[in-house]
Parts: structure tokens; sequence; C-alpha cells
């Protein structure tokens, strides 16, 4: 079947739908799903979609009924039903792809027990290695929003963010052990320096004046457990 080049999204839909009692990043994840199983023209494995959004995400959609399962297979009912309004023929491309899917599987069990394991040992490493990635990306997503709405001075956000993501644990570590009191000792925003200043020119090591009465200390720690 050629590749399908686009499919519906109704934003009232979405808006009124099932998926807004879900969690913000499930419903990021979603928006990863389905762009994936439109482009698998419809036919996604579990196993498959639970590497893409990871299991947790997965778990939740389901339970909610915002996606099915038959069998070991995803079943997303909007999607379906305008890849069967695309062409005619849809449903037999339909079946010929759950044929291709049947000798993939099929193909995949003939595999030698040693490069199964091999296939699996490199599956996991790989899928271990990409959730790190994924997980160390949202933590300092997490920690650029918490810094960003502290400093309270919004200019820049593109520029900062790129700063932000390229200093290292140790140097944001840094950043909210002294953030508050920078931010208590310059109470009139207006005089605050631009935020990629402070950050361009690693303004937490400065010394920072406060008084006894605003004086506060921070634990990294507590901020990062309040991220998470």
């Amino acid at each position: 079947m050629d590749k399908l080049q686009w499919f519906k999204f109704t934003p009232t839909d979405w808006v009124m739908g099932k998926i807004q009692r879900c969690p913000e990043i499930t419903q990021a994840r979603f928006m990863r799903l389905i762009c994936l199983y439109w482009n698998k023209e419809c036919v996604l494995s579990y196993e498959d979609a639970e590497i893409e959004i990871d299991k947790e995400h997965l778990d939740i959609l389901v339970s909610k009924k915002i996606i099915k399962l038959d069998e070991d297979l995803l079943v997303i009912d909007f999607l379906n039903e305008q890849l069967e309004n695309i062409s005619e023929t849809s449903e037999k491309r339909r079946k010929a792809v759950l044929q291709r899917w049947a000798k993939v599987k099929q193909k995949d069990t003939s595999v030698s027990k040693k490069d199964t394991s091999v296939l699996q040992n490199d599956t996991e490493k790989s899928r271990e290695e990409k959730e790190k990635k994924r997980e160390e990306k949202e933590k300092i997503e997490s920690e650029f929003v918490l810094f960003w709405d502290k400093y309270n001075k919004k200019q820049d956000s593109k520029n900062c963010k790129q700063k932000f993501f390229k200093l290292s644990d140790n140097e944001r570590s840094k950043i909210f052990e002294v953030l508050d009191n920078y931010i208590l000792s310059t109470p009139d925003v207006k005089f605050r320096k631009n935020p990629l200043t402070w950050l361009n020119g690693s303004c937490w090591n400065d010394e920072i004046k406060t008084t006894t009465e605003t004086k506060k200390v921070f634990n990294y720690n507590d901020v990062r457990g309040r991220l998470s």
C-alpha cells in the first residue's frame, strides 16, 4: 500500500475526548502513537507500541478505552475508519498487511537461539539507552520550567532553554541552591538580570547579598524530588 500521507484530526474531539483525562505526558505519547499507527497502516503490535511510548502510558490509554487490543494488535477506531474510507480496497490491503505481519512473526521464530539472544540483547540495550535519554530530557525540561517560572523575567525563552540544556548536572544543581536567594535580593524584576545573561555569565557563582530575614537555603535534592 502506498504510504499514507495524512489523517484527519479534529481539535474538538481532542478537547472533549477521554484523552483529556490522561496526564499530559500520556497525551503527548498518544500523539506519537497515532502517528506511528497510521504510518504502519493501522497494524501495530502491543510490543512495538510499548517500545515506542512505554508500558505505563500504553496501559493508561487501554484502561480508558482510548485504544483497544485485538489479541496482540492495537486498534484505534477513528484511524481504522479513515483508512477504510480512503479506498474501496483498503480492507484487502489491510488483510495483506496482516498476512505480511504474520510472515514476519513466523520468520522471527525461525531464527536460531543464538541469533535470537543477540537480537534480544541489542534490542534491550537500545531500549534502555532510549529510555535513559528520554528520562534525562524530561528531567531537564521540568527543571527548566521550574527555573523559568521562579526567575519570572520572560525574555528570550528559546535561547535560555538551549543554554539550560547545555549545563552540567552540577551547574543546574548550583542554580537551584542560589536561585531563591537571588530572587529575594532582586524583588523588583526590572533590576533582575535578563535570564540568558544570568545563565551565560554563570551568575549563580556570584556573591548574593541578602539579609538574615530574607536568606534561604534550598536542598537541590528536594527540588528534584518535587520534579520526579
